[in-house]
């Protein structure tokens, strides 16, 4: 059985420079939970309380759609797939 943190080993990634997840970051500073922060597997979203801003990073995503579920203030402007040929390979072997 393979865990989370192998699941890096197996990826490669082809990086689109159109972010397929676009996110409006003043939405984010409404929210307490912050869910996205734990959530995704990948660390793509990072809290900084000083500025109290998110930021957020598209070309590590694991395109699981964990942080679209769970964002209370729905602070997506777009959550889709990357575009074809864009975005994470998973390879189990």
């Amino acid at each position: 059985m393979i865990n989370i943190d192998e699941i890096f080993d197996y990826t490669s990634y082809n990086i689109d420079r159109e972010p397929h997840i676009v996110l409006d970051n003043t939405k984010c500073v409404t929210c307490e939970e912050r869910w996205c922060v734990n959530v995704c597997p990948a660390h793509c979203y990072a809290w900084t309380e000083e500025d109290k801003k998110m930021s957020f990073a598209h070309d590590g995503c694991l395109e699981c759609g964990s942080c679209y579920i769970l964002c209370k203030p729905q602070a997506f402007t777009r959550w889709r797939y990357p575009r074809g040929g864009y975005g994470v390979s998973y390879r189990m072997s």
